[in-house]
């Protein structure tokens, strides 16, 4: 799938919550170079829970491809 982290967490959020789940976006600051980088989160059972959005194989860089083609990441700090 080709995206990047900020189109598809808000695509996830908007999935989530068709399904009864409240999450919300987090943002960060990506470890690939000097630009944020956009997660969705929920609690589950009291916890905070992240998924991102992540590259296959990332490279450091000034600024990031509009889409690229990646995976989400259960997990992600």
């Amino acid at each position: 799938m080709r995206s990047n982290c900020i189109i598809w967490a808000y695509a996830m959020r908007r999935r989530r919550r068709a399904k009864g789940r409240a999450g919300d976006i987090y943002w960060r600051w990506s470890r690939w170079g000097p630009f944020p980088h956009a997660l969705y989160g929920e609690t589950i059972n009291g916890r905070l829970r992240l998924v991102s959005y992540k590259p296959i194989a990332p490279r450091e860089k000034l600024l990031p491809p509009p889409v690229f083609t990646g995976h989400s990441t259960w997990g992600d700090l």
